[in-house]
């Protein structure tokens, strides 16, 4: 199966975004100025739909920049300019500006003092007028400082915010069938679905499993043979993991290997410290769109994500840091009882789930997971694919109501 690029597949479930972009655009031919201020976590789709937003002002009579915007190594610290009537150089200097000039700004992170107004693409604005332009910025919370300055304090500019979420699972299914030319198989479509609408993250996934031939066309469906993830995928996953702080990155992983959700007094307790003292770094990791605040918990935005981010973690650490985990849990379930701590004890058959008692296979299942075997290792241990082995767990995590290996773990002990 050939790989598909990214830049060639569709633009998929972004119908009201680009409403929104042409609406700017419309503005900015009729009226003048706006800034228009696009959002998201890593991998959302900001520069894929600024592209987008280049060819629809083309499309609307602007004309084409000499350079493009981009990032990695297109113009990545600096923005693209189109403009209405004669060019200049690129850059918004126009002979005789017969109209308004989209900017468009894909990284801020470079700029010489961290404010979009300073950019290089700000001296356009200078030169040919400030309500003769339209801007468009991709800013990255937690990567680049908040959006501040007189370009967006202009009182004669429109201005507006564009959060890109996750895509819709409609959305998400026709981006798979773009990618693979035929829809997934059920293994795949669960796989599919643990990326939970991150389209960088799926494009990553099904595009690293075509190249390592971890899928293949049969039947009329896309089907998954491989058992582990792509290699491309989690370098990417690293790759953006090293943009955030060294405090984020620790808090990230550590919270990655506990859990899908985590409570924020038990990551504190994690990194020997208060959740007051943690305060600026939960901003941080708050900022990146990894997880989202849910009460008193750090929800993360999707399986596929998390278990990345814990992967990245050595095999060894992980698997202490999860045994800590456990002992710390114990402790306070023990402290909230207000005796002496619960000592776990042994895995039986006979120990009761919410509502009944495990199977012989659901037992084999739990007694493999505190070995600390990973889903690969046990569906090799089982003869199972590690996507059945993943089902399983869910289903355990169902009954127990928890969220977590180690939660599954100390669900299942008996005292």
């Amino acid at each position: 199966m050939n790989t598909v690029l990214a830049a060639e597949v569709p633009l998929r479930g972004r119908e009201r975004e680009l409403a929104l972009i042409r609406d700017v655009l419309e503005h900015g031919r009729r009226e003048g100025g706006a800034v228009l201020a696009v959002e998201g976590m890593p991998g959302i789709g900001k520069t894929r739909l600024l592209t987008e937003a280049a060819a629809l002002a083309r499309g609307l009579g602007y004309l084409a920049p000499r350079r493009p915007h981009g990032r990695e190594g297109r113009t990545s610290r600096a923005s693209a300019t189109l403009t209405g009537g004669r060019t200049g150089d690129g850059y918004g200097r126009c002979d005789q500006p017969a109209g308004p000039h989209l900017v468009v700004v894909d990284d801020l992170r470079g700029a010489p003092d961290r404010s979009p107004h300073r950019t290089r693409a700000a001296g356009a604005r200078e030169r040919s007028g400030a309500g003769r332009a339209v801007w468009l910025i991709a800013h990255r919370p937690g990567e680049a400082p908040p959006l501040t300055g007189p370009l967006l304090a202009d009182p004669a500019a429109r201005t507006e915010r564009l959060v890109l979420g996750p895509l819709a699972p409609a959305a998400t299914a026709d981006l798979a069938h773009d990618l693979l030319g035929a829809p997934p198989d059920p293994a795949l479509r669960r796989l599919i679905g643990d990326a939970a609408g991150h389209p960088r993250l799926l494009i990553e996934l099904l595009t690293g499993l075509q190249e390592e031939g971890g899928v293949r066309l049969a039947g009329g469906e896309a089907e998954l043979l491989a058992e582990g993830l792509p290699a491309r995928l989690s370098a990417r996953v690293r790759a953006t993991l090293e943009r955030y702080s060294v405090a984020c990155r620790q808090l990230l992983r550590v919270a990655a290997v506990l859990g899908d959700e985590v409570v924020y007094e038990e990551l504190a307790l994690m990194m020997r410290t208060s959740v007051s003292a943690l305060l600026p770094t939960l901003e941080e990791v708050c900022a990146t769109g990894v997880v989202r605040n849910e009460d008193t918990r750090a929800v993360f935005q999707g399986p596929l994500l998390r278990r990345l981010i814990a992967e990245s973690v050595p095999a060894s650490v992980r698997l202490a840091l999860e045994q800590e985990a456990a002992a710390l849990r114990s402790v306070r379930r023990g402290q909230r009882r207000g005796g002496v701590p619960v000592q776990p004890g042994p895995l039986t058959a006979d120990c009761p789930a919410r509502g009944g008692r495990l199977s012989e296979q659901q037992h084999t299942l739990v007694a493999l997971v505190a070995e600390g075997l990973t889903n690969q290792q046990i569906a090799r241990r089982l003869a199972l694919s590690p996507h059945t082995v993943n089902y399983h767990l869910r289903k355990l995590f169902k009954i127990y109501g928890v969220s977590s290996r180690i939660d599954l773990l100390q669900a299942a002990r008996c005292n």
